[in-house]
Order: structure tokens, then sequence, then C-alpha cells
């Protein structure tokens, strides 16, 4: 299984495309212990984190189920409009993003460890021309 991800940066908002992909030769059965499928944090260059996805956000507390055959994936999306939990706008600058997935078993095998990825990006400074 590989859990990877990717950002489109503009200068307003950045969109995180989050994938889980079944790279083994059998079908896979993902066990997520509540509707959230995924988490993330943003932090800044001096490695503060300045948003945490899931922070102040509820999610239903149900077992969900997700197969993936050989080869198959699942996308997540999410959009960060550049505010931090406190609803401040951080300034331009070099980002870095640790996204998990947020599953509790593969194959009926408790996870002790969940996937993460993290990769970096950079948003522009604030276009205040129109605001």
């Amino acid at each position: 299984m590989k859990w990877d991800g990717k950002v489109t940066a503009d200068v307003d908002q950045a969109t995180f495309t989050f994938t889980v992909k079944n790279n083994s030769e059998q079908p896979i059965i993902l066990e997520f212990p509540t509707s959230q499928s995924y988490d993330y944090s943003v932090y800044n260059a001096q490695g503060e984190r300045v948003y945490h996805f899931s922070k102040g956000k509820m999610f239903l507390q149900a077992l969900q189920y997700k197969t993936l055959n050989k080869g198959e994936q699942i996308q997540f999306e999410s959009i960060w409009n550049y505010k931090t939990n406190e609803a401040e706008r951080v300034p331009a600058g070099m980002y870095t993003v640790n996204a998990i997935l947020t599953i509790r078993k593969i194959n009926d095998t408790l996870v002790h460890s969940q996937p993460s990825t993290t990769f970096e990006f950079y948003i522009p400074a604030e276009n205040t021309a129109f605001k």
C-alpha cells in the first residue's frame, strides 16, 4: 500500500490531494475507526504547526471499510485557505504538510503506525489589491 500527497498552491488557497494506492497483488481492506479518512497538519519554516485539519471538527463514530483491489486507488481532496486554526492568514513562504491516513486495520491486522507522507510547498504573498 502506498500513501502519498501533492499540493496545488495559488494566491488564495492550497488544494491538497492525498492518494492511497494498493500496490500489492492482492485486494486490501482498510478499516477506519470513524468517518475521518485522513488528517494533516501544516508547519511553517520554523517547524511550528500553523494549521491542523481536524482541530475543532466532529467525525461520525462509526467503522467504515474501503476495499482496494490490485492497482486501485482512492483520492481525498482538501482545500486550505492559508488561515491558521485561529483564522489568521499565514505569511508567504515555505510550508510543510504532514498527512496521515487514519486507518485502524489493514486486512483485519491492527496498524501500529498510521501511514504518513510529508511534502513542502510555497505560499505566495497575499494579493491585497482586490480586498
